[in-house]
């Protein structure tokens, strides 16, 4: 009888994604032919999150790596080794000599990294991994407004990690349709949404709802 239900509960489990399938958006989830690379660094506590936009970029973008980890050690068993990169690698993370994407010459940029995490373990991996901080730095100037209303953000301005990447690529290649990438995370935030009681959605609200 136990063994019955762990079969049956399998089921409803995604096997790309290990979400149930209440919760997967992977059939909304379309390739997307990035020409600059993308590496993810990963904070180990984001691993399996349920309301995580990682995932997607996995199952659209055509050029990127995901890195799990937190300190050098991690990172160069995960795949990464920052002794590597170079000034051809750049960093989108806000900071005292960050410069605006949008306004600065990238042309010299190759491969970008990225970090997935809250704010505070994002600046964490940032501190634990001084090379990193040798690398250009860049922010947005003019972000989009985040959808993503089911994970409250720092500040109005703070995109969530798959949204970022689309607004980066969609900045860096013009010509590139990111727009799979939004329609992936418009889907995920109404699943997620789903699952909330409807007396509580409306502490939700997406930008322009009534």
């Amino acid at each position: 009888m136990g063994q019955g239900l762990v079969v049956n509960r399998q089921r409803f489990i995604c096997p790309h994604c290990q979400l149930h399938t209440n919760i997967c958006v992977c059939d909304q989830c379309q390739a997307v032919a990035n020409r600059i690379p993308i590496t993810v660094i990963q904070h180990p506590s984001e691993v399996g999150r349920s309301k995580g936009t990682l995932r997607i970029l996995e199952r659209c973008l055509d050029q990127v790596q995901v890195v799990v980890g937190e300190s050098p050690k991690q990172l160069q068993r995960a795949g990464l080794s920052l002794a590597d990169l170079n000034g051809n690698s750049a960093v989108l993370f806000p900071g005292p000599t960050s410069q605006l994407l949008e306004e600065a010459d990238t042309s010299a940029i190759s491969h970008w990294l990225l970090l997935d995490g809250t704010w505070r373990k994002a600046a964490k991996i940032l501190h634990l991994n001084p090379q990193l901080a040798t690398l250009p730095r860049f922010h947005f100037a003019h972000p989009p407004a985040s959808q993503y209303v089911i994970r409250k953000a720092p500040a109005e301005h703070h995109l969530s990690t798959a949204e970022a990447a689309a607004y980066l690529l969609k900045t860096l290649e013009p010509g590139l349709d990111v727009q799979p990438i939004d329609t992936a995370m418009a889907a995920l935030v109404d699943k997620q949404l789903a699952q909330i009681p409807p007396e509580l959605r409306n502490h939700y609200q997406k930008p322009g709802d009534p």
